[in-house]
């Protein structure tokens, strides 16, 4: 899901930049709900005397983080990531080697100050035991094609068993955020878990960059959940006219919000044979991203007492800036918001989940949140509700959570989606609860967002068994 604070958004954006002359690279720490994170800041100043800039986060093995507009003018940084929702405004000191600044994510401030990097950066080793390696039992395509109504063009990896049958296919639908194929999630890639273990079973199984990541194009932070969908209707026609691909027999399974984009394509496309949604959505989205806040606060050690002062607030901002067609009235409302919110609130509590000290910091807070919550993906995102949808899934679905998911919490979650499917009539479900699995289905001890690039499993065993038996099951 498009998250709340740092380490929520993070977790699906793992990008390379572009070779180009490195100037400088920053370094700083980041106190953020009580939690301190190094961020290295790398500036690049281009033939043209532009700038860009790419962002590494060491401790959750996430780096070229690209930034979407740097601007340098007059000793000051003006950086924007519009793909996380982040800005960071930086000013250089009179000798040019520290950096006093601030970083903004969806509503909320913290102060990062940034000083030269000291020698030179040390290489991300993690070890991923569960990621596929070479030789492989079973055969292996890549390639592009072009959308027949997108026009656009995708890059995919199809694998499937080696021989001259027809097989079922799963086509694999990522979560938030601009990702390959793999779904790469700090040097974790699921899918590719995902897709070695479905085809030793006899499947094929389809994996497709998102728009505007590894060599598919199209403008992603343009584009909403809708525009994602239609992406993989392309992928399933053209599946279908595949001579290894059984085309009375294609799924699709998604992860997070492709636990939302699943069920949007099945309600509509009768030829879907069965879904899966590894922790997809099943309450008003308002709500989940209210209850993800609260639970991502409280990993972080916030006191309840600030939490329950803010949540409120948030869906508040969240439920009105989506509706207010204007970017500067979006703006002006948030402050209105924030303004009544400030004077009523505990001053104490309002820092520690705002990071705001004194009424001049309510500007900053609040467009920050306003514009966040502007951008196309994010209007059309929180004013969704998903079980009207899976009122209308008639084929069988197979939904699985993890109990120590924070990011989509289980128990709501997957009892949304049973109530959903049961309402609409389907009976061909199966809803399913790992213990002390996280969002990733990893079997976590502190259960932070962090933690998942430290852990070196990539899926639970488990997880993929009950996909692989249920999937089976179906043929």
């Amino acid at each position: 899901m498009k998250k709340s604070t740092l380490f929520i958004i993070l977790i699906f954006i793992v990008f390379n930049s572009a070779a180009q002359t490195l100037i400088e690279n920053w370094s700083g720490v980041l106190n953020a709900g009580g939690q301190k994170i190094e961020l290295v800041l790398h500036c690049i100043k281009n033939a043209d005397h532009t700038y860009t800039s790419n962002w590494d986060v060491p401790i959750q093995k996430a780096k070229g983080i690209p930034s979407s507009k740097t601007d340098f003018a007059n000793g000051q940084f003006n950086i924007e990531v519009k793909m996380i929702g982040a800005t960071y405004v930086g000013k250089l000191n009179a000798t040019g080697d520290k950096m006093e600044g601030t970083w903004g994510q969806a509503g909320m401030n913290f102060p990062l100050n940034l000083e030269p990097l000291k020698g030179t950066l040390a290489p991300m080793v993690v070890i991923k035991p569960q990621t596929p390696k070479p030789p492989f039992p079973y055969t292996i395509k890549e390639f592009t094609y072009e959308g027949v109504t997108t026009k656009l063009t995708y890059g995919a990896t199809l694998t499937y068993p080696s021989d001259q049958l027809k097989h079922p296919l799963v086509i694999l639908i990522t979560g938030s955020g601009r990702q390959d194929r793999d779904e790469t999630i700090f040097d974790h890639k699921p899918f590719a878990v995902i897709a070695d273990y479905l085809t030793k079973k006899g499947f094929a199984v389809l994996r497709v960059d998102d728009r505007g990541a590894g060599q598919s194009t199209g403008d992603f932070s343009k584009s909403t959940t809708a525009d994602f969908a239609l992406d993989v209707e392309e992928h399933i026609q053209y599946a279908k006219s595949l001579p290894m691909i059984d085309a009375t027999k294609i799924g699709l399974l998604g992860h997070s919000e492709g636990g939302l984009i699943a069920p949007m394509i099945a309600a509509r496309n009768k030829s879907i044979a069965f879904i899966v949604l590894m922790a997809g959505p099943g309450i008003e989205i308002t709500e989940l991203m209210a209850l993800q806040n609260e639970m991502v606060f409280k990993s972080a050690g916030i006191p309840t007492s600030a939490i329950d002062a803010y949540i409120p607030l948030y869906k508040q901002l969240m439920k009105t800036v989506i509706k207010i067609e204007n970017k500067e009235e979006a703006i002006a409302k948030a402050k209105e918001i924030t303004q009544l919110w400030f004077n009523k609130t505990d001053k104490s509590l309002v820092k520690l989940t705002t990071n705001m000290n004194v009424a001049a910091d309510i500007d900053k807070f609040a467009r920050t949140m306003a514009e966040t919550l502007f951008t196309n993906w994010w209007k059309y995102f929180a004013a969704y509700h998903p079980q009207p949808t899976l009122y209308k899934v008639t084929c069988p679905v197979l939904a699985m959570n993890g109990s120590a998911d924070i990011q989509v919490p289980a128990a709501e979650n997957l009892k949304g989606i049973a109530a959903a499917l049961m309402k609409g009539g389907n009976k061909q479900f199966t809803i399913k609860q790992f213990d002390g699995l996280n969002h990733l289905f990893q079997k976590c001890s502190k259960c932070t967002v962090p933690e998942y690039g430290e852990l070196e499993t990539t899926i639970e065993p488990e997880v993929l068994d009950a996909i692989g038996n249920w999937s089976i099951g179906l043929h």
